[in-house]
């Protein structure tokens, strides 16, 4: 190899080592993000479809009674927990919660967002006795209880 060719190949050699360095970066602080924003509101919106799925399958509206709607002036038909799951049965249906607070008598809240809705479970020795389903954009919803005489809109 002549002396005149050693800085050629090394000046290519460089560009080529650049060029990898430049489409690594472009790679980390492009794409990553923009795949990580992606996959973030993906599973948002899985939530929201798991929030809506759970809620729809604990509550049950009660035909049986019917009560003023605030603000309507019609009549509708209150709502009540179908059943009372555990904390970790909700757990494991919405994977882990946004909040998690206990209050002075020992109860446990329990709080999933979504895109659209929040649904909050309260838990009194470990058994569901209320749940606080709520619109996110209009911050209207609905505090359903085991017994259907507690419902309420909100």
């Amino acid at each position: 190899m002549k002396p005149s060719d050693r800085g050629a190949v090394s000046k290519r050699l460089m560009a080529i080592q650049f060029a990898i360095v430049a489409g690594l970066a472009a790679f980390y602080f492009l794409y990553l993000p923009y795949r990580t924003k992606s996959q973030a509101e993906a599973k948002a919106e899985e939530r929201e479809l798991k929030i809506e799925a759970l809620f729809e399958s604990l509550v049950v509206e009660d035909a049986h009674t019917e009560v003023e709607a605030t603000g309507t002036g019609g009549k509708v038909h209150p709502q009540r927990l179908n059943r009372t799951p555990a904390v970790d049965e909700l757990v494991q249906e919405l994977g882990l919660p946004n909040r998690r607070t206990a209050d002075f008598r020992g109860g446990l809240h329990i709080t999933w967002t979504g895109t659209a809705h929040s649904l909050e479970a309260a838990f009194d020795h470990g058994r569901l006795y209320c749940l606080r389903h709520e619109d996110l954009r209009t911050g209207h919803g609905a505090l359903v209880f085991e017994s259907s005489s507690a419902w309420r809109p909100f």
